[in-house]
């Protein structure tokens, strides 16, 4: 009994004998079996809902409407950089050992920066941080972070491509745009009688989403909200990019680039974003010729920074067709 309450379910007694001693014995070792056909089956779904999750609706009886809340969370997507054009060089089966691969290396880095995996949608991640699983307010924290690290393993799962692929020549590059977005959800099992997903749901799960694919406008790898970017600014670094509008959304959204943990920014990328943002805000005053020329610098520092182009052909466009003196500097993106 000692032994099984501090976790061995390896134990069987021996049944020597029919009397109380030995039927006590045997309820015992049935006691055991079944306790150990629970762990199997936790273990089993495991695999499909995180093992935090699980014991979390276990622990609740099946009450799922106790663990339904609301509360503030920081939403995670993912996407691969032209994942259509990489599946169809692959064969079905190169191809889901590609995202087995792929999975599996990002889902150990969210789970262990305590993030949950919501769901994989094609070769998209969903994921979220929030109480219990992040302490107090650091889900932000927490998840910035995780999407650093995966950036990080990342590196070395492109070294493996070839291998994995089966591809001789024409190897992807395999890139992987991230989006952040910090607000309140509500946080609980969501489905009907027969089958329900325990997920996150809430206006700042689509402006996540959002966020992810205006990397490609940047051609930024991580981008992030601006509550996002408050909340972690003592971890992290970061450079402000712009303010903008997004599809299906009104209300402007400050945006951040998610570059690196605190202490690791080289001088070269800090030199980028000082002029960089010095360039920001003389665009929002309208001041084409100073943002042409600080622009231009940022691509002297990183030739290929994706931002500073984008001003650049930005302003070529205002001077064409100047915005009212009133402007605030929004600027409107439609495509998801």
């Amino acid at each position: 009994t000692n032994a099984v309450e501090t976790g061995n379910l390896d134990i069987e007694l021996p049944v020597t004998s029919k009397d109380e001693i030995g039927r006590l014995a045997s309820a015992f070792n049935h006691m055991v079996e079944q306790l150990n056909e629970k762990e199997r089956v936790k273990d089993t779904f495991g695999q499909y809902i995180d093992p935090r999750i699980v014991s979390k609706l276990i622990a609740n009886q099946g009450d799922q409407e106790s663990i339904s809340e609301r509360r503030p969370a920081t939403i995670f997507f993912s996407d691969i950089k032209g994942f259509t054009g990489i599946s169809e060089q692959l064969t079905a089966n190169a191809m889901v050992k590609l995202l087995n691969n792929y999975f599996s290396v990002v889902t150990r880095e969210i789970r262990g920066h305590n993030g949950i995996i919501d769901k994989y949608i094609g070769d998209a991640v969903m994921a979220f941080w929030a109480e219990p699983f992040s302490a107090d307010d650091h889900h932000a924290t927490d998840s910035c972070l995780a999407a650093l690290a995966q950036q990080y393993a990342l590196k070395e799962f492109r070294a493996r491509l070839a291998e994995i692929t089966g591809l001789r020549r024409d190897v992807p590059e395999f890139i992987v745009r991230m989006g952040l977005a910090t607000g309140d959800v509500v946080l609980g099992t969501v489905g009907s009688d027969i089958s329900k997903s325990y997920t996150v749901i809430g206006d700042i799960v689509n402006t996540a989403s959002r966020l992810e694919g205006v990397n490609k406008v940047f051609g930024t790898s991580i981008i992030i909200s601006d509550e996002t970017a408050r909340l972690a600014q003592h971890v992290v670094e970061t450079r402000e990019l712009d303010l903008i509008t997004v599809a299906g959304k009104t209300e402007p959204l400050r945006v951040h680039e998610l570059l690196c943990k605190s202490g690791e920014l080289t001088s070269e990328i800090a030199e980028l974003s000082d002029i960089f943002a010095t360039g920001l805000a003389a665009y929002r005053c309208q001041d084409w010729a100073t943002a042409t020329r600080l622009f231009t610098e940022c691509l002297a520092c990183q030739q290929n920074d994706g931002p500073s182009q984008v001003f650049l052909k930005r302003i070529a466009v205002l001077k064409q067709d100047p915005p009212k003196k009133d402007w605030a500097g929004i600027w409107n993106l439609d495509a998801k």
